[in-house]
């Protein structure tokens, strides 16, 4: 991904504070190395694409891509209507729209999935993202087997994870039930579910030194 920022305007100053679920970041500067850590500059964008965030929670991630990328359009999914709703990802976006100073040319769809179906349309997307997402799963290879079916037969599905320690590994299966399996369980799993793995990478530069791996669909 290259950040050009010949026409951004902004604001010097890094002004951060809730905002349902998330923080608004008022800096520039500061989204580019927000996407830089959640390794989000590693994937490219084409117009034209569909692209789903499983886990997406109020946008923001797709609000501050939009500042760099146009004509896409956005399905942001998550189980928790808390912070994933219309009325919520409506001012995210405005907000960084407003940054941006100019309007976005993409497209935000909101999609409210169980832990057990994304809901997501078949057949449909280029990509599917999941950020910091599949730890959460409490039923991993239903939500992978579910999503093998949302994606495009060329489409890619891109899984960055950080690398869990034990403590927070054991506080994710004893007291939410959720998965916590190691990045080779990970793997194996979602290759059982009908994907291929076609690149693992890991960026020791992210805070949490997180591990890139991107999926395509095993054609029979």
């Amino acid at each position: 991904m290259c950040f050009c920022l010949s026409n951004c305007k902004y604001i010097n100053s890094v002004s951060m504070k809730p905002f349902d679920g998330s923080v608004l970041i008022m800096s520039k500067k500061e989204i580019i190395k927000t996407l830089k850590d959640k390794c989000v500059d590693t994937i490219s964008f084409k117009k034209g694409e569909i692209v789903a965030d499983v886990g997406a929670a109020n946008g923001s991630i797709e609000a501050m891509l939009s500042m760099f990328h146009d004509s896409l359009t956005f399905y942001i999914q998550d189980i928790d209507t808390s912070v994933c709703n219309q009325k919520t990802i409506n001012k995210v976006v405005k907000s960084y729209q407003n940054l941006n100073g100019r309007p976005f040319t993409n497209e935000f769809i909101v999609i409210k999935g169980t832990d057990n179906e994304t809901n997501l349309p078949d057949d449909t997307f280029n990509k599917i993202l999941m950020l910091w997402t599949y730890q959460y799963f409490k039923n991993p290879k239903g939500i992978m087997i579910d999503l093998r079916l949302k994606l495009k037969t060329d489409g890619l599905m891109y899984i960055i994870n950080p690398d869990r320690d034990n403590y927070s590994g054991k506080v994710l299966s004893t007291e939410q039930g959720w998965n916590a399996s190691p990045i080779e369980r990970q793997i194996s799993d979602i290759i059982e579910c009908g994907f291929e793995l076609i690149r693992l990478s890991r960026n020791y530069e992210s805070p949490e030194s997180p591990y890139i791996m991107i999926f395509k669909k095993k054609i029979p």
